[in-house]
């Protein structure tokens, strides 16, 4: 494991979080300085980013919304958000594209201008919405980038496609079933009375993180099947994420190519406060990838 900013050894982050600071980190994690609304694009930039749709095989053909720049003959990434979340909040990836590199960021389902209105909790019917964006254009593989449970989607996309997808860049991302505890403010707010009042964004974002503990005890089973190259960023001060999530995929990816970055006094916003970061990452990545087509 790398530690890019300390020597020492990482130590796991407790996962039960007190009362009053789990509402703290609850609604920092939507409105706090390093949400993903705090981007540096314009709306005006933003706006002139190309939009698409597919539609995805849910349980009914539902229509999904993508963002679009780049070259379109090269390589696909596609970057995945978190709950909640939706393709504008990758706008400075979007906008800052390498040459030869077609950058791609969803709206998932029940985000955005995606379909359905309600949420979809299964990492396998996420991962469907993500399959139609797979296009290996010659020889190149899609590179799959995700961010909090937007990386669990990002895994089972590439557990359930692996024909198609050639690298997996994780940030912040939950993998490990036990370090899944929901808070009290996700269970009162799928009560109707309260649920009537949240925006869909935060309903649909409750239903998805009470069910996420599932998911993952199913994809668990999966991970070994992981043989492509895959590198994991993670902030040693995330409150929502526990970085323990790291050595967890190591433990569990046992023919992959793995690359490990914690980023010390880091917090889970990491895809937002630390681009560079970012960027220099899914360079090795791609490089990487291109060594095993």
């Amino acid at each position: 494991m790398v530690d890019i900013n300390s020597k020492k050894s990482v130590r796991p982050r407790m996962r039960l979080l007190p009362p009053l600071h789990a509402v703290k980190v609850f609604f920092s994690s939507l409105y706090g300085k390093n949400a993903p609304l705090k981007i540096a694009a314009s709306q005006e930039q933003i706006a002139r980013i190309n939009r698409h749709s597919c539609r995805a095989k849910l349980p009914s053909p539902d229509r999904v919304s993508f963002l679009h720049t780049g070259s379109r003959e090269g390589r696909r990434v596609i970057f995945i958000h978190g709950t909640p979340g939706n393709a504008r909040g990758w706008a400075d990836y979007l906008l800052d594209v390498p040459a030869g590199l077609t950058y791609i960021a969803l709206d998932r389902p029940g985000y955005g201008l995606s379909e359905p209105e309600h949420a979809v909790v299964s990492l396998e019917r996420q991962a469907q919405a993500v399959a139609p964006l797979l296009m290996t254009v010659g020889n190149k593989k899609a590179i799959l980038v995700g961010h909090s449970s937007g990386a669990s989607i990002a895994m089972q996309a590439a557990l359930d496609n692996p024909d198609r997808v050639g690298g997996l860049l994780l940030l912040a991302g939950a993998f490990d079933p036990e370090l899944e505890e929901a808070i009290w403010l996700q269970t009162i707010g799928t009560c109707k009375p309260i649920s009537k009042l949240l925006s869909r964004p935060i309903n649909n974002a409750n239903h998805e993180l009470l069910s996420l503990k599932r998911g993952l005890i199913a994809q668990s089973e999966r991970l070994h099947r992981i043989s492509i190259p895959v590198t994991i960023v993670h902030g040693d001060a995330d409150p929502l994420v526990p970085v323990a999530n790291v050595s967890y995929l190591r433990r569990r990816l046992t023919n992959a190519e793995l690359e490990e970055l914690v980023l010390k006094h880091i917090d889970h916003f990491i895809p937002w406060h630390s681009k560079p970061t970012i960027d220099a990452s899914l360079e090795r990545l791609i490089s990487r990838v291109r060594m095993t087509e």
